[in-house]
């Protein structure tokens, strides 16, 4: 009966021991992708590409289909009629 109490406690120790481990690798792993998706650097990336693209857009002649420009135009409208509603 003590051995297979030992055993027990042994087999317990290693799993905790494992899900310690695992889990911790996968904080440590989703928290470094985080910092650097959200660098300095990499803001400061993503906010020139930003205006690089909204320059693009302002020298275009048309940078919008009519299509779109209509559904936006729909949803911007059905946007207004239910907060006019809720009032």
């Amino acid at each position: 009966m003590k051995i297979f109490f030992y055993k027990s406690i042994l087999v317990f120790f290693l799993f905790l021991l494992a899900f310690h481990y695992s889990f911790n690798f996968m904080a440590k792993s989703i928290e470094r992708r985080i910092s650097s998706n959200f660098s300095k650097e990499n803001i400061e990336i993503l906010k020139s590409k930003i205006k690089d693209e909204m320059n693009n857009a302002i020298n275009k002649d048309k940078f919008i289909s009519n299509e779109d420009a209509e559904l936006i135009n729909k949803f911007i409208d059905k946007l207004v009629n239910d907060l006019n509603k809720k009032q």
